[in-house]
């Protein structure tokens, strides 16, 4: 099953709550985070916030225009998606939210209002598995998976998908294995395993960085219901993986110097065997 578009690219919204800035304007900014890979986030004014640079793709503002109009999950109004031919660098101008991180508010929080705000995000997250299984593993509009362990120097399908299967991907995932340098008879192992425990799993849409730092509490101030304070963001890597991949994803991230670890399962369907073998291979990947 395909996701039918309901925009293009380029994309301007013509509800703009201003006129959008200039790229003189943009460029001149302030940096609202640090700057990474070819990607700057500056504020601008009171209503914008642009990420842009050579190293962003405009795939994170299609995946925000189509969780904003598939399902309940308060995502950043998008307001432009555009590239500059002269300079290649992509931009995604987007709704300034007031507020402040997950990440930083936690500490503070009481227990009844970390469940309060863990039931909202349960029903966020289901909301998006609820979204319809398409016939593929792949980024929206059926373009490759852009989670680092599928990122190849060079354009390759075999690593960077679109997959048709859950066996294509999982050999994928060895392929980069080899691709980075591991040992080839531990890849031949890891093949014999694979089947085992990476199976079974439908194509469903995933965040792909559920982290305390990507979740913000909109200021009180803000008129909207209660459950739309709790903004998502940084949906860069999203795209349709295997089930059990946004878990896997949270737990990779964990510390473990706090009680956060103790409610993810609050929020996201336990895979507990499947998370064990994919950090095992990440730490792989990236030691």
């Amino acid at each position: 099953m395909m996701m039918k578009k309901s925009f293009e690219v380029p994309f301007y919204a013509t509800d703009l709550p201003c006129p959008l800035p200039t790229g003189t304007e943009i460029e001149n900014a302030p940096d609202i985070s640090m700057e990474y890979g070819g990607r700057r986030i500056v504020g601008v004014g009171q209503h914008y916030v642009v990420k842009f640079g050579l190293g962003v793709n405009l795939i994170e503002g299609e995946n925000m225009l189509f969780v904003r109009q598939k399902t309940t999950i308060s995502v950043p109004r998008v307001f432009a998606l555009y590239s500059d031919p002269e300079t290649g660098k992509n931009f995604i101008v987007m709704e300034r939210i007031l507020g402040q991180t997950l990440l930083s508010a936690w500490p503070q929080l009481t227990k009844p209002e970390k469940e309060e705000i863990l039931k909202h995000l349960r029903r966020y997250f289901d909301d998006l598995r609820q979204l319809p299984s398409p016939n593929y593993f792949g980024s929206f509009d059926q373009r490759r998976l852009l989670d680092e362990i599928f990122w190849t120097h060079e354009p390759d399908p075999l690593v960077n998908g679109p997959f048709y299967s859950e066996d294509d991907l999982n050999e994928a995932m060895l392929r980069k294995y080899t691709y980075n340098g591991g040992p080839l008879y531990r890849a031949e192992y890891l093949r014999r395993c694979f089947p085992f425990i990476f199976k079974g799993h439908k194509a469903t849409f995933t965040h792909g960085d559920l982290q305390r730092k990507n979740i913000i509490l909109r200021e009180k101030s803000h008129q909207d219901q209660e459950c739309s304070r709790l903004v998502i963001i940084d949906w860069e890597k999203s795209g349709w993986y295997p089930g059990y991949w946004e878990y896997c994803l949270a737990v990779c991230a964990l510390r473990w110097d706090d009680d956060w670890s103790l409610w993810i399962d609050r929020i996201l369907s336990p895979f507990v065997s499947e998370a064990s073998w994919f950090q095992s291979l990440r730490l792989e990947l990236w030691s």
